[in-house]
């Protein structure tokens, strides 16, 4: 599992041949899956419910940021958690290990659909719960934006070969993280 650092290529995750064939990901499904939701949410958020644009504009906004702090505080605590024992290794492996074990796997930079899709509608709960029908639309719409660029972006850091002095310096700040340790 470990010891297998750095390899091009991909790791075989699962032994059954379905679970491995849905664990590879093409970059373009997050957007093909969730640009629509988004769409869908800010067209619920405008026309269903009436919400004025700076409303929805500032929501879609306050959505972006929470995926983007979670995303930030997830990877930080749980992607990265200390392996100290068997299952911790094979928690850390399924979760992101296998990402940085294999960082040339271009098949697994973004979430598998079945994980992503059960963590949106798991959100989408709380996003309901915590803010109500009427407002909460726009809010996870910016939610799911968040996902597609942070997925879309991580996925460009990888593979592409960009001469934006913003998107260079993204990708030297990636590759640190993968290799500086």
């Amino acid at each position: 599992m470990v010891e297998h650092k750095f390899q091009r290529g991909s790791a075989r995750m699962f032994g059954n041949v379905w679970l491995e064939r849905l664990s590879h990901v093409h970059p373009a499904t997050p957007a093909v899956i969730y640009l629509p939701l988004t769409a869908a949410c800010v067209y619920t958020a405008a026309f269903v419910y009436g919400q004025a644009w700076a409303s929805i504009l500032w929501q879609v906004g306050a959505g972006w940021l929470f995926w983007t702090l979670l995303e930030y505080w997830l990877h930080r605590l749980l992607f990265h958690l200390e392996v100290k024992s068997k299952v911790s290794e094979r928690i850390y492996f399924y979760l992101h290990g296998v990402h940085h074990d294999w960082p040339w796997d271009l098949s697994r930079l973004v979430i598998p659909p079945l994980f992503s899709v059960s963590l949106a509608a798991g959100f989408y709960g709380v996003f309901r719960a915590l803010l109500g029908a009427d407002v909460m639309y726009a809010s996870f719409g910016g939610f799911l934006l968040g996902y597609v660029v942070y997925d879309s972006t991580h996925w460009y850091t990888h593979v592409g070969k960009s001469k934006n002095r913003v998107l260079k310096w993204l990708r030297e700040q990636h590759m640190r993280h993968h290799f500086q340790d």
